[in-house]
Order: structure tokens, then C-alpha cells, then sequence
């Protein structure tokens, strides 16, 4: 097996061992599944390498070797024991090429046609070597859907396309001359308080046909080096925050009467905290209140945990819990009629079906709970060019023309899971909450 050569090495390159015990470490950093020599042909889907995870890997492997490892490892190795082998560090000797020998007896009136007719079956073994196999199913709809989705309706909108039947004619509205980096550093100055959401969008923006091309991973690009930015986003950009402070609020209201009337402790599960940023919020809002909790940090990936642990360590112990959940699946039963509310912020809408996730939602409340969803309800163009590079913005499967779905097609969908009362504030178009914050009552 060949030995992978690093395309960025600073000073000489780390023995083989080295790499792969950091590459190990790394690996029980972000699961907490601690992996010993025995454990080499484990598979890495049975331990929870998720695609953010597998980058924070590979992070930690660059910054602490200077090997920077390839994504696609992932991709050709599923074990340890494989990724040894790609490292170099395998040791089976016993592989050898076998000497060449003359083939004999081969019929010299074998036609062209012959040959070709049989070697068809190996166009798909090859297809399947070179990485073209899925093209047709998986690259080619994957960016269609992109196009489709979203860059063909912001050209529309700008009048720089006309939509004819199926296809998309160019129009005579000139693009504008002034350079993008101009147009970008201009709005940065020009309006401070979105500075870092400008910064978000130039950031794929700026790598937008790379991302198409495979030649960037948009996952990388976004959880990777720069899941600050991203952070910041989800909690400080100024819609962010004030749906959050919202949530808060109300969360505060209903709490605080809920515990003077019947006393004991609030539960909460947050559905896709993520990088945590409404679980700031509302858990500083619950400790300056002073109402005691208990709180369910989920998301589908175990590896915002670790973060979240550290943040909140200083809380007694009992106060918060942590919960691999995929809400597009009905929940465990232990965590079924337990909670007294169940928040979530931007998720919900990353799932196949509204509908469905929010009957799981209904599954996690015990009598008189609700949930309190902040989403987007309105579509802003900018976060298709920046979240449209994911595969969840793209999973819905149900009658939702974009993931994006207006106050009114929440109402059906929570009131089809069982939900009764949904409510959402109403305001002129040009003062409601984008995202919305959308509630709604088991009875």
C-alpha cells in the first residue's frame, strides 16, 4: 500500500507512529470512545464520525504533526487499521508482485468487437476505483439543486435571467463593474453591526465555484477553522440575537410561574444546540432567574459536546445532560412525556419532513409543555449562499417549495403532529421577526 506524502509539512516529517497515535488521540478527543491497539478494525461509523467531527480529526492532526491529512482519508479508509496502512505504518511485508509472464495461446483473430464487448463489465468496477460512480446520482443532482435553489432566482430577481419554460435566458442588465473585494469591504464599513454576517457570506461567497468543484470542502470551510465566525453568527448577528432574547423572555415568564405554582425543577431539551449558541441565553437567563433546571443538550453529532462541557462545568451537578438525538427519528422512550418545553433555533427546517420532526418533538413534552421554535420564515437570499452549500438545507421532502417555510405552513404542520394552539408574533412586513420565534401547545 502506498504511504501518504504531505502537502503541507513544516520542518521534517513526524514518523509514521507519531501521526497515527495523534490521529488515534484525536479520534477519543471528539467521541470520548477511548481506542487501544485492539480496536484497530472498529468501524469509525460505529463510533460517530460524523463529517463535522472527521474535520475537527484532522484539524488536530495538522496543528500538533504539521501533516496535514487529506479529507478523502476518510473516504478510502474506514478503520484504523486502514488509515495505518495509508500512514505507512503497516506491517504486512507479505504483499509482493507476483513477476510478469507471457500470456500463451491467446487466438490472434480476436476482433476489436470481441474485446470490447468483454471488458463491459468493468465500466462500473472502474467508475467505482476513480470515484465517478455516483456522478449522475449524487454530484450532478447535488448541484442542480444549488442552481436551481438558488443562484438561478437571485440572477431572476436581479433581472440578469429570464425564466422561458424550463430554461434561463441572459438578459441585457449589465453586471456591475465595481470590484467585489470593494463592494465587501465597503459594506463591512459601512454597517459594523453585520460586519461578521458580511464576513460569513464573503466567506463561501468568495469560494463559491470551488465549493461546487469539489476543490473545497463547504462543511470544512465552515466548521472547520472558521466555526467562530459561524458562531458568531448563531449568537451575536443582530437577527440572532434578538429572537434569542426573545425566546428568553418568554422562557422566563412561563418558567417562573410555572415554578411558583407547582415548585420542583424546569427540564428543557434543546433539539440541535450545536455550537450552543441560544443554550447561552437561555441557561444564563434560568441561572439569573434563579429557576432551578435541568437541561438536554442534543444535537444529531456528539461532537459539540465537548465544547459545551467546558462552557457550562461551573453548573451544579444534574443541570445539564447530554443526548445524541436525531429528531427525524422517534425519540427514546426515556426521554418521551418528560419535558416542560422543548426549544430549538435554525434546525427543524434542516429535516425531510416538518411534520414528522415535529411529531417527535410532541413525543419529548408531558402534559401542558411546549415547544418554542426559532425559523427563519421569511427567505433571505444570502443564507442560500452560505447554508446552500450543506446537504440540510436541501433534505425537505415534503410539500415545502424551499426549506424556508412561512408562519402559516408551520401552523399546519404542529397542528398535524398534534400540537393545538401555534402562535407567532404578528407584525407590519417590515418589522417581524426574521427568524420568527413559533409556539406551540400540547393541549
Amino acid at each position: 500500500m502506498a504511504t501518504y506524502q504531505s502537502p503541507i509539512l513544516s520542518g521534517p516529517r513526524p514518523p509514521p507512529v507519531e501521526i497515527f497515535d495523534v490521529f488515534r488521540g484525536a479520534i477519543s478527543t471528539e467521541t470520548g470512545v477511548k481506542l487501544g491497539d485492539a480496536d484497530g478494525n472498529i468501524l469509525f461509523d460505529d463510533i460517530g464520525l460524523d463529517p463535522i467531527t472527521r474535520f475537527a480529526i484532522l484539524d488536530i492532526v495538522a496543528d500538533r504533526t504539521g501533516v496535514e491529512l487529506p479529507a478523502s482519508l476518510f473516504r478510502d479508509c474506514s478503520t484504523l487499521s486502514e488509515v495505518a496502512g495509508i500512514l505507512g505504518y503497516s506491517t504486512d511485508t507479505n504483499a509482493v508482485m507476483s513477476p510478469l509472464t507471457p500470456i500463451r495461446g491467446v487466438d490472434s483473430q480476436v476482433t476489436a468487437q470481441d474485446a470490447f464487448a468483454g471488458i463491459g463489465h468493468l465500466v462500473k468496477q472502474f467508475a467505482a476505483e476513480t470515484g465517478t460512480a455516483t456522478f449522475w446520482t449524487e454530484v450532478l443532482t447535488k448541484h442542480n439543486r444549488v442552481f436551481d435553489g438558488a443562484i438561478l432566482p437571485i440572477l431572476e430577481d436581479g433581472g440578469f435571467v429570464n425564466r422561458q419554460g424550463n430554461e434561463f435566458v441572459r438578459t441585457s442588465v449589465a453586471a456591475g463593474q465595481l470590484p467585489s473585494q470593494i463592494i465587501f469591504d465597503n459594506l463591512v464599513h459601512d454597517h459594523p453591526l453585520y460586519a461578521n454576517m458580511h464576513r460569513l457570506l464573503n466567506l463561501t461567497g468568495s469560494q463559491f465555484a470551488e465549493c461546487l468543484t469539489g476543490a473545497v470542502d463547504p462543511i470544512k470551510l465552515l466548521f472547520g477553522k472558521n466555526k467562530d465566525l459561524l458562531q458568531d453568527f448563531y449568537t451575536n448577528a443582530p437577527m440572532s440575537l434578538a429572537a434569542s432574547k426573545y425566546l428568553a423572555a418568554f422562557l422566563k415568564r412561563i418558567f417562573s410561574d410555572i415554578v411558583k405554582r407547582d415548585g420542583g425543577c424546569i427540564e428543557i431539551l434543546e433539539v440541535g444546540a450545536g455550537l450552543g449558541g441560544t443554550t447561552k441565553f437561555v441557561v444564563d437567563m434560568l441561572v439569573d432567574a434563579k429557576i432551578p433546571f435541568k437541561y438536554t443538550f442534543t444535537d444529531i453529532s456528539s461532537s459539540f459536546f465537548a465544547a459545551a462541557k467546558n462552557r457550562y462545568n461551573t453548573l451544579p451537578a444534574g443541570c445539564m445532560e447530554y443526548v445524541v438525538l436525531d429528531i427525524e427519528k422517534a425519540p427514546p422512550e426515556k426521554l418521551q412525556r418528560r419535558f416542560h418545553s422543548v426549544i430549538s433555533t435554525n434546525c427543524i427546517h434542516a429535516t425531510k419532513s416538518l411534520q414528522v420532526s415535529c411529531t417527535n418533538i410532541r413525543k419529548l413534552l408531558r402534559p401542558r409543555g411546549f415547544c418554542a421554535l426559532i425559523e427563519f420564515t421569511t427567505r433571505l437570499y444570502w443564507l442560500d449562499l452560505v447554508f446552500g452549500l450543506l446537504d440540510g438545507w436541501w433534505l425537505f421532502e415534503d410539500d415545502r417549495k424551499h426549506c424556508t417555510a412561512d408562519e402559516a405552513f408551520w401552523r399546519s404542520c404542529l397542528e398535524a403532529s398534534g400540537f393545538s394552539d401555534v402562535l407567532w408574533t404578528e407584525a407590519d412586513k417590515n418589522e417581524k421577526l426574521n427568524p420568527q420565534l413559533v409556539v406551540a401547545c400540547t393541549e
